[in-house]
């Protein structure tokens, strides 16, 4: 998880972490674990770096694991669970059809590319804490034609969750969430050539995939 976003496996390393925190908050050995962790300098694109730095800053407050834990616990239930969330963090809600088409469409989507969601997951398909683990999947397996064609269907709606993470948190840990989403679809656009900033909702096509996979 410390690496810079350089190859497909450090890719898949922060794919797995930022899937991971945003179904379920750090549990106390999680957050020693993070509190022991020596981040990248000067890592690139400048949103990763920026999260690394808040991501040390957590770590400076951090006095006890224990106490750490219940507080991320409370903040990811008022950031993502509820009752009455700040955010709704599924693809359908972006598209302002809350699981509707899009929801259909994100799960043809893993049957076209053979992607099986984790069964430790409990959200919907569409959920980003999902979609980010099959984006890991596709990453580790050097699937990069299939991570190209999921990206360019769905993935236009995560930087617009990057921002809103970063700016309706409370919490440093989970503003530095957003920011080391936005350095990894940077990073990951880059290597596969994919601007997000330039997608749209569009569903009726399905993905393509182009290159090797």
């Amino acid at each position: 998880m410390t690496a810079p976003a350089e190859t497909p496996s450090d890719l898949a390393d922060l794919y797995a972490f930022v899937s991971s925190v945003l179904a379920d908050p750090p549990d106390e050995a999680a957050v020693e674990r993070l509190t022991s962790e020596a981040f990248p300098r000067d890592a690139s694109p400048q949103a990763l770096d920026n999260g690394f730095r808040l991501l040390e800053r957590w770590q400076s407050s951090v006095d006890d694991p224990t106490e750490t834990a219940d507080r991320l616990r409370k903040v990811h239930t008022r950031l993502f669970v509820g009752p009455r969330p700040r955010m709704q963090i599924h693809e359908s809600w972006y598209a302002d059809d809350f699981l509707g088409e899009p929801l259909s469409a994100v799960k043809s989507t893993y049957r076209d590319l053979g992607v099986e969601p984790s069964d430790g997951l409990r959200e919907e398909p569409d959920h980003a804490a999902v979609e980010l683990a099959a984006l890991e999947m596709l990453a580790r397996d050097g699937a990069d034609g299939y991570r190209q064609a999921f990206l360019s269907v769905h993935g236009w709606w995560l930087p617009d969750l990057a921002v809103d993470l970063r700016e309706m948190s409370d919490d440093t840990f989970y503003e530095a969430i957003g920011w080391l989403l936005e350095g990894l679809l940077e990073a990951d656009g880059y290597l596969l050539g994919v601007d997000l900033d330039d997608l749209a909702p569009g569903y009726d096509d399905g993905p393509t995939v182009s290159g090797s996979t």
